[in-house]
This record gives structure tokens, C-alpha cells and sequence, in this order.
């Protein structure tokens, strides 16, 4: 008896969404139901700026604000480090004793700011910067991290 094309459709659906939807959850625990996913540590997000940096402001008057008020950011920590001077981004006074260390990935990348760090448990899972990074490469793992 064939397959009617509706129900070959459906089962086609199902599976797609189970597939689509797999990744949210872990495999079941052999005692009980679902098991929810280890605490990885809340997301943490660092931006690096300056005042007299064209893309910088920029990127704090048309995309911070829209950021700021989206679902992500309520669960995750955020840090601004913005300095007068584009030339002085990288001096100490800007920057708190425990994230100094994330200023060499900065010059290794080739130094440019807005720069965007994205940090699980101290630990630096991101390092983006440049005009083009937000949309390229740190807002979307922010969602996806979040």
C-alpha cells in the first residue's frame, strides 16, 4: 500500500524539527527525564572603544541602543572600556586589573577598535574587531551563547 504524499510530508516535517530542535536538549539520563545542559558560566561581553573613533561611535549610537534592549542582553554580564583617545584604548587606566591581559589579543588582531570580547568563566571564547566584526562575528555568537 503506498505512502500517501500528505503523510510522507508530515513525517518529513516531524523529523526535520526534531532534528532542528535536538541541539536545545541533552540525551535523556538514564534514571530520569531530560537533563538540563552543565552551567557554563554566564556570557560576558567586553567593548572596547574610544571617543574620537568614527566607527565606534557609530556603533554606540546605532546599534548599542537596539543591543541593550534585546532578550540577550538581559542574560548575559556587559563591560564598556572607552577611552578619550583612540591613542590611548590600550593604557591602564582604562582598562580593570583583571582584563588587561585581553589588550595583547587587541594588538595581535592588528589593534583596531570597536573591539568586542566574549568571555565564559574568565575565559576568552571571542576576540573581534573592526567595523564589520558586530555583524560578522560577535553578535551572532552572543545569540547563539546566550
Amino acid at each position: 500500500m503506498p505512502i500517501s504524499r500528505r503523510i510522507m510530508m508530515a513525517g518529513l516535517f516531524v523529523w526535520t524539527a526534531g532534528l532542528a530542535f535536538t541541539p536545545l536538549l541533552d540525551w535523556r539520563s538514564p534514571n530520569s527525564g531530560f537533563v538540563t545542559r552543565p552551567d557554563r558560566g554566564k556570557l560576558t561581553v567586553v567593548y572596547v572603544g574610544a571617543d574620537d573613533c568614527a566607527p565606534c561611535i557609530r556603533w554606540r549610537r546605532e546599534r548599542r541602543p537596539d543591543f541593550q534592549r534585546s532578550v540577550a542582553f538581559q542574560r548575559i554580564e556587559y563591560h564598556e572600556i572607552i577611552a578619550p583617545k583612540l591613542l590611548s584604548a590600550l593604557e591602564d587606566q582604562y582598562w580593570p586589573e583583571p582584563m588587561r591581559h585581553m589588550r595583547s589579543l587587541i594588538v595581535k588582531g592588528g589593534g583596531g577598535v570597536p573591539h568586542w570580547f566574549l568571555l565564559r568563566k574568565g575565559r576568552v571564547i571571542v576576540s573581534a574587531g573592526g567595523d564589520s566584526a558586530w555583524d560578522r562575528q560577535v553578535w551572532p555568537m552572543i545569540v547563539m551563547e546566550s
